[in-house]
Formats: C-alpha cells, structure tokens, sequence
C-alpha cells in the first residue's frame, strides 16, 4: 500500500449516514482509485457484496 492521496479523499468524502450500498461504494472506489491502505474483512465483504450487485463504474 502506498501513502494517502490526499487530493483523491478531499474529492471524495463519504456520505454522511451512508446505507451500506453507498459504504460499499465508496469503499470499491478507494480500493480502485486511492490504495492509500488495505480494506478491513468487513469493508472488503461490503466491496465484495457491492461488486456482486451492480456493475463496474466507467
């Protein structure tokens, strides 16, 4: 894992009181565009759920 990308958290702030599909989300995103850390077991199952039920971003 690298450092924190500061640009890419000021850009992209979670929701304020998210539902899990938006945690899920804004979880895949991070892992996708930051990499600044690993995701814990219960932000990559929220990923890994996200994931299975919606298609990719472009």
């Amino acid at each position: 894992m690298g450092t924190i990308n500061r640009d890419w958290h000021q850009d992209h702030r979670m929701p304020a009181k998210p539902s899990e599909d938006e945690r899920g989300q804004w979880h895949w995103a991070h892992q996708e565009h930051c990499g600044c850390r690993a995701p814990s077991a219960k932000e990559q199952a929220l990923i890994d759920q996200w994931r299975a039920t919606h298609a990719e971003p472009r």
